[in-house]
């Protein structure tokens, strides 16, 4: 593996060795995103499944049974009349306790942990090791707990105020459109081209900022297998440098990604809920797909950093190098004439 891993790939190849990996390491791969997700999505799902079920079950009901657009739709359709919050008198506390406590637990433990050991199977793929085995990887992935959660707080803040100020900026831009759009209306009257440049305005902005926030979770996003690998204590910087030559490749491969299997989930998820409803049942099956693929997530992201390390850093030359300095200083053993004439 370490001299197929050691070429730079192209989008097309770090999806290919994605899933070749996914394949070769599926047990162990689903037993670390059981043992880790398993429990996190059964508590989810305990606290929350009957508003799920109830907020979404009428629209899959109604698919079911054959309803209209207008009883899908409709006013006086029960998909837009169930309001959880009205149904239930402890929903804001259930919604209080996810939001504290099961995603606190969710972005900061479990996600760290399970990019961690995809990084360590990687690794030792990539150097022609041994696979660690179930529990060496738990291990490996939890070694480096803290200053994991602590450089993902530090990332997820940064990136919330990324987000904060694009919305920002938004509602800006928001606000004077539509003051400008009450003084036009009072003075003379708002256009249809005017109405048009507005929407295509606000098209370009929006995609604009989506991009924005794109390129700068990407550029960063690299942090953690520095920190997985006692590399780094935070790593962003690191990661700043790392993908600097990679962005487009890098954001096409997530794209790519993101379609297949956002694609391949809904379709899952809509047999599930079409056969099943949307029960307790129904809803943990629904998560143990998500578990089963939720691996490919992390491998092209993973692959993809040591790729970068190839083209970047020099990965895999120190191994060349050394290699050819143990050829070189193997002892050179003179040949008998007398006895390779005799041969």
């Amino acid at each position: 593996m370490q001299n197929a891993s050691a070429r730079p790939m192209g989008i097309g190849r770090l999806l290919d060795r994605s899933f070749q990996l996914y394949r070769k390491h599926f047990i162990v791969l689903t037993f670390i995103m059981l043992i880790l997700y398993g429990p996190f999505y059964l508590l989810q799902h305990l606290l929350t499944f009957q508003e799920t079920a109830v907020t979404s079950g009428s629209f899959i009901e109604q698919i079911r049974n054959g309803g209209s657009l207008q009883d899908m739709f409709g006013p006086n359709s029960t998909f837009l009349q169930n309001d959880p919050a009205l149904r239930d008198e402890g929903y804001v506390w259930k919604m209080l306790v996810f939001v504290l406590v099961l995603v606190p637990i969710m972005f900061l433990g479990l996600m760290p942990a399970s990019i961690a050991s995809v990084v360590h199977l990687v690794k030792a793929s990539f150097d022609g090791k041994e696979t660690p085995s179930l529990g060496q990887l738990l291990k490996k992935s939890f070694t480096r707990f803290w200053p994991m959660a602590g450089s993902t707080f530090l990332f997820g803040l940064i990136m919330f105020g990324f987000y904060f100020g694009i919305a920002l900026i938004m509602i800006v831009f928001a606000v004077i459109f539509a003051v400008g759009g009450s003084f036009s209306s009072s003075v003379g009257g708002f256009g249809g081209g005017a109405l048009a440049f507005t929407i295509v305005f606000f098209a370009i902005l929006g995609l604009g900022a989506l991009f924005t926030f794109a390129y700068f979770m990407i550029r960063w996003s690299y942090y953690l297998p520095y920190v997985a690998l006692g590399e780094e204590s935070i790593g962003l910087g690191r990661s700043w440098s790392l993908s600097r030559k990679s962005f487009w490749r890098l954001f096409g491969m997530y794209i790519v990604l993101s379609i297949i299997l956002y694609l391949f989930l809904a379709v899952v998820q809509l047999v599930i809920a079409a056969i099943f409803g949307l029960g307790l049942g129904a809803q943990l099956l629904q998560s143990l797909i998500s578990i089963l693929v939720m691996s490919l997530w992390f491998l092209p992201y993973v692959v993809s950093f040591f790729d970068q390390r190839v083209r970047n850093e020099g990965l895999g030359l120190e191994s060349m190098i050394d290699s050819t300095i143990s050829d070189a200083s193997t002892p050179y053993l003179p040949i008998d004439l007398d006895k390779k004439n005799e041969l």
